[in-house]
């Protein structure tokens, strides 16, 4: 499988051991992802509470649909274009509101979904190595569902810290950040393997991560762990 990298590496001058200094754009504010095979579409859609005179509405909540790729099954009607196309329905939706989600609603959630659609994971920006840093939810239909909400929601499977997929963040991290700090993924790559259960996690120091989806066990690549 074709690897990819979600964000590229950013020029990074270091003031101090103690505190890194970035400069670069900010994170752009993403509506639409598709799997690497482009047979799945992910959009997201915001719920604003009504502005107030003195200041913009927040966001109370952001749900996120995947849709499958129409595969056009009556032949006779199938659309003879270079484009591609969505079904009128998503198979299943995470839902971010206050109630599941700390400290707050993300506003523009960044989002990796795997080439079967199966699990959509969700990376947290500016965050510290003990903060979250992704969380990984899974198709509903296919597994129990502990939280009664139907199989057309996802089940989250776990979350996981930042010093836990990247041991050595705290040497990259910086301890303080603006608008303008690049996000702790900047110079890395993500890559699902091909049976789409595992993510690599592969960071700016070149040291990787293997995710397992299923439950969000990780393991770190032998020849990595001393560094």
């Amino acid at each position: 499988m074709r690897r990819h990298s979600l964000a590229a590496l950013v020029a990074l001058a270091l003031l101090t051991d103690a505190l890194y200094a970035f400069a670069g754009p900010g994170t752009p504010c993403i509506k639409a992802t598709t799997s690497a095979n482009r047979n799945f579409l992910v959009i997201s859609t915001e719920v604003i509470e009504r502005p107030q005179a003195d200041q913009p509405g927040r966001i109370q909540e952001v749900t996120l649909s995947v849709f499958p790729k129409e595969p056009f099954l009556n032949n006779g009607d199938k659309l003879v274009a270079s484009q591609t196309s969505w079904t009128d329905w998503p198979q299943w939706t995470v839902v971010l509101n206050s109630q599941n989600t700390k400290p707050f609603v993300p506003g523009c959630p960044l989002v990796l979904v795997t080439n079967d659609g199966e699990f959509l994971i969700i990376l947290n920006t500016q965050v510290f190595p003990e903060m979250t840093a992704l969380r990984i939810f899974r198709r509903g239909d296919h597994i129990s569902d502990p939280t009664g909400e139907g199989p057309d929601h996802g089940i989250p499977i776990k979350d996981l810290l930042l010093s836990e997929i990247w041991p050595q963040a705290k040497q990259f991290v910086p301890q303080m950040m603006t608008d303008e700090t690049p996000e702790w993924f900047a110079g890395s790559e993500f890559d699902f393997s091909p049976d789409s259960r595992t993510l690599t996690f592969e960071s700016r120091g070149g040291n990787k991560s293997h995710i397992r989806l299923t439950d969000g066990s990780i393991s770190v690549d032998r020849s990595q762990q001393a560094h």
